[in-house]
């Protein structure tokens, strides 16, 4: 089992050549670079062709500094500018939530909501 979160990462023209650069250092050194091309491959991928930024989205991931791939993700992000990425997590608990990064005016439009829904 475990437990699960929906992640967004919303990347920058910037932010997104960083990553597509330790992409290509991972792969030089010949790791486990296929664990994480599969996992950004599983995501949601969206990109915007006029800031060329870029949007990662998971549903149901298990988001664990323990795996490889969500450690590269985040060993990028800490490498950017607070405004070249915005990362958002939900998890399954209620007040569990976790937003990094202030790219508030991406193309994407990405934010964080908690709702009361009735009717």
């Amino acid at each position: 089992m475990g437990y699960y979160s929906e992640v967004a990462l919303c990347l920058s023209g910037n932010g997104r050549a960083r990553l597509d650069a330790a992409r290509h250092e991972v792969r030089q050194h010949g790791t486990t670079s296929s664990d994480i091309e599969l996992f950004l491959q599983n995501g949601l991928r969206q990109d915007a062709p006029d800031s060329e930024g870029v949007l990662y989205y998971w549903e149901g991931v298990k988001w664990y500094a323990d795996f490889e791939e969500v450690r590269f993700i985040t060993d990028v992000m800490d490498e950017l500018d607070v405004d070249e990425y915005l990362f958002l997590r939900i998890g399954e608990d209620v007040d569990d939530a976790e937003i990094l990064g202030g790219w508030w005016d991406n193309p994407f439009d990405a934010r964080l909501f908690r709702t009361i829904d009735f009717g």
